[in-house]
């Protein structure tokens, strides 16, 4: 009996050492003079019912992104990004646009090209810290200006583009949109079944609340497991100023996402993102005697890679 005792110690020691050890501290683990390169796709379908008639839309974008690590400071670090190549299509009842940086014979006075053009290859910087808060993003709204110059030759053309791109260039949209590229780890070490909320706050092109609820699935000295579900909602009351429009956006859905990381450096191997939204935007116009009511689901993929 007493050396069955002692067994059922050992065991329970060796258990609760292996239990231990498995804890992990997930953070971005990353060498200041490196690279590391992100190859991002996007699909997104929005349903649309306008005066009765139901209107389809379909948005492609991709493209791929290089961080690379300038430097660190404390827990934070600071980088240089670069859209090293971009993809964008939009098929729709209205109208259709593909821009491919790639394209070597693409029209380069087309206006979304010109666009486009001034993105691909314009570095700027970022700041983040080790658990993958964007701190601070600097230099990019440089980029609507750079656009509003590349159309100096048409005043009223220039004035359009400011005013469309004041909201979606700008850099506290930019640390909105790159909060979907890096994943939030908690502050907790983490094992198999551990659990933490994140949230945060896309601003183009209308603001968006989402919060992710992590799990973790699996830990190998690899890589690490991730899943989860959220929630996305625009903030009540929201309007947009747009052509003169009104427009009034009241949408909400869900989202669910699966994610594998290095377990070294916390870096992105893949994230898979799928959301859902469902709700109505109101138009109000001088031309409109009412406003317009438009009911609108939108469904979208969002993948990342590393490279």
């Amino acid at each position: 009996m007493k050396k069955l005792n002692q067994m059922l110690l050992v065991v329970a020691a060796l258990l609760l050492s292996l239990n231990v050890s498995a804890q992990k501290a997930l953070r971005y683990n990353l060498q200041v003079g490196e690279t590391y390169q992100l190859k991002q796709h996007t699909t997104q379908s929005i349903e649309q019912s306008v005066a009765g008639m139901t209107q389809n839309m379909k948005t492609t974008m991709g493209g791929d992104v290089a961080v690379t690590v300038k430097g660190k400071s404390g827990n934070v670090y600071s980088s240089e990004v670069i859209f090293k190549s971009m993809l964008f299509k939009l098929e729709g009842p209205m109208m259709n646009m593909t821009y491919d940086s790639k394209d070597a014979n693409a029209d380069k006075t087309n206006p979304l090209n010109k666009t486009f053009d001034l993105i691909v290859g314009h570095p700027f910087d970022v700041k983040f810290d080790d658990r993958g808060n964007v701190v601070e993003v600097k230099g990019f709204e440089t980029i609507a200006n750079n656009v509003v110059s590349a159309f100096s030759d048409n005043p009223q053309q220039a004035e359009m583009m400011k005013k469309q791109l004041a909201g979606q260039f700008s850099d506290e949209s930019m640390k909105g949109n790159l909060s979907n590229m890096f994943i939030t780890y908690p502050e907790e070490k983490v094992k198999v079944g551990s659990e933490w909320t994140n949230t945060n706050t896309i601003s183009a092109p209308f603001v968006i609340d989402n919060q992710f609820d992590y799990k973790v699935d699996g830990i190998s000295k690899e890589q690490v497991d991730l899943s989860g579900v959220g929630t996305m909602a625009t903030k009540e009351g929201q309007t947009v100023e747009q052509m003169g429009m009104t427009q009034h956006i009241n949408l909400d859905g869900d989202l669910s996402f699966t994610a594998n990381v290095n377990a070294k450096t916390g870096w992105p191997i893949e994230i898979k993102i799928n959301q859902k939204l469902d709700g109505n935007v109101a138009v109000e116009s001088p031309q409109l005697p009412t406003p317009m009511e438009i009911p609108m689901k939108i469904t979208g993929v969002l993948t990342y890679k590393g490279m």
